[in-house]
């Protein structure tokens, strides 16, 4: 790859600390960073990466402001500097190709959803993802997490309303007017533009105890998230959230006791008839006069899978949309962080170690490595423990810093509930009590110590 106006290459004996690492000489599946981007703290960063690398990329704009002054161009250190608190930093600038798919299917496979022809043309797919990845926008927050929390809160009330509207009509069967469903996710969209953790806490912690509800929601709220960090147009986050809130709709048809069972939990003729939720969806979604046809496409490709194996049509790789591919992730995302009746979820450590794992075959590496830098290793909502012995809650993420988020300490060490809790962010904070940085030094399940965040932000 060759380095761009905010990307130098360095041999990696040559980094310093300061510097963010955007780039390796070779693919971050493999390596043990969850986390697409690295940035060199100390020497000791700098001799891991010496064990699988021999020259990496540095992004000048995501490094500290005095790497920037030391190497950019100087032109560039005043555009950089400028912007450095404002800039989305999680969003590349390197302007370079993105590595494409292994599979690559010349056959072209089309199915007929009602009025729409969904083309799977490889080819076409191809350049789709490519472009989706250029990241043709650079979103900013534009308020803090705590000041949206309230605009959140009443799009969130007003999304279950209309999805709870949109439930029984599906129910009694008969239409319903998809102007509704858009008019939630423009609410929802337009939150997560100013700034997507409000949101993405909400899809944490708050449930009305109804799963199809909430899972259509917080699948919304993931999708626009993941489109937010891409750089996508405002247009194309409406389509991937109402995608998101419709992905599943076809669930709504199947036998009361099947709509919520998951996975291993099914048995073979239950894992059949689950798997006509998808014919469902598109005949729901297809009766519909105005329904986009990426929305169809979310419907009936988020279980197809990039080696073939997945359904309904088995499509391989590149015959499958873009769309359809970041919606498999959420989908299996989400599944493996909320778990199963009687088997709790992973840790979200965990489920993005499974997630690049399964990137090997089943789901689209360099999406999931996207959507693993847009989420966090420890996703805004996930309790976690620090060095001090201390819980506490992830409430928004340092663009720059993701190991650094802020957070609420609402425990001791000694896992006893505070009276105040305390909001942190660890990107300024001192020394804990015990004289040393705070750092979390591991995530939580969730109910980890019998705590209940929602107590403490709902």
């Amino acid at each position: 790859m060759p380095a761009s106006s905010t990307t130098i290459k360095f041999t990696v004996k040559d980094l310093q600390p300061g510097m963010y690492v955007s780039e390796l000489d070779r693919s971050w599946l493999g390596t043990p960073y969850v986390l697409q981007g690295i940035l060199i703290e100390s020497q000791a960063d700098i001799d891991k990466l010496k064990h699988y690398c021999s020259h990496v990329y540095v992004d000048i704009d995501r490094s500290e402001s005095f790497i920037a002054k030391q190497f950019a161009p100087p032109a560039m250190v005043n555009t950089s500097l400028a912007n450095k608190d404002t800039t989305s930093a999680d969003i590349r600038k390197s302007g370079t190709s993105i590595p494409q798919q292994h599979d690559h299917v010349t056959a072209k496979s089309i199915s007929r959803t009602g009025d729409h022809e969904v083309k799977a043309d490889d080819s076409q797919n191809t350049g789709a993802l490519n472009a989706l990845l250029q990241r043709t926008k650079d979103y900013t927050d534009i308020c803090s997490a705590e000041q949206e929390m309230p605009a959140a809160t009443k799009a969130f009330d007003f999304a279950y309303s209309i999805f709870n509207d949109i439930s029984v009509n599906i129910e009694d069967n008969t239409g319903f007017d998809i102007r509704s469903a858009n008019e939630v996710v423009d609410t929802l969209c337009e939150s997560i533009i100013r700034n997507p953790d409000a949101a993405l806490l909400l899809a944490q912690l708050k449930s009305t105890g109804k799963e199809l509800y909430d899972n259509a929601i917080k699948t919304s709220v993931h999708l626009l998230a993941f489109g937010r960090h891409l750089g996508l147009p405002r247009k194309e986050l409406s389509i991937l959230g109402l995608g998101g809130l419709m992905m599943d709709i076809g669930k709504q048809r199947l036998p009361k006791a099947l709509q919520t069972k998951r996975g291993f939990s099914l048995n073979p003729t239950e894992r059949r008839l689950v798997k006509q939720h998808v014919a469902y969806g598109k005949e729901i979604l297809t009766q519909l006069s105005n329904a986009p046809e990426e929305v169809v496409i979310i419907a009936v490709q988020h279980h197809e899978r990039e080696n073939g194996n997945g359904y309904p049509q088995g499509l391989h790789a590149n015959q499958i949309h873009p769309y359809g591919r970041m919606a498999a992730i959420v989908d299996c995302y989400e599944e493996l962080i909320w778990g199963r009746p009687g088997m709790p979820g992973l840790r979200p450590f965990h489920a993005l170690k499974e997630l690049k794992e399964n990137a090997q075959a089943g789901l689209s590496y360099v999406l999931v490595e996207q959507f693993a830098q847009c989420i966090g290793m420890f996703p805004v909502g996930s309790l976690v423990e620090l060095n001090s012995g201390e819980i506490a809650i992830v409430l928004s993420h340092n663009r720059t810093q993701r190991f650094l988020p802020r957070i609420m300490i609402i425990c001791d060490r000694l896992k006893k509930a505070y009276d105040s809790p305390k909001t942190l962010d660890l990107r300024l904070a001192g020394p804990n009590p015990a004289g040393v940085s705070y750092a979390i030094v591991n995530d939580l399940p969730f109910g980890a110590y019998g705590i209940d965040p929602k107590k403490y932000y709902l």
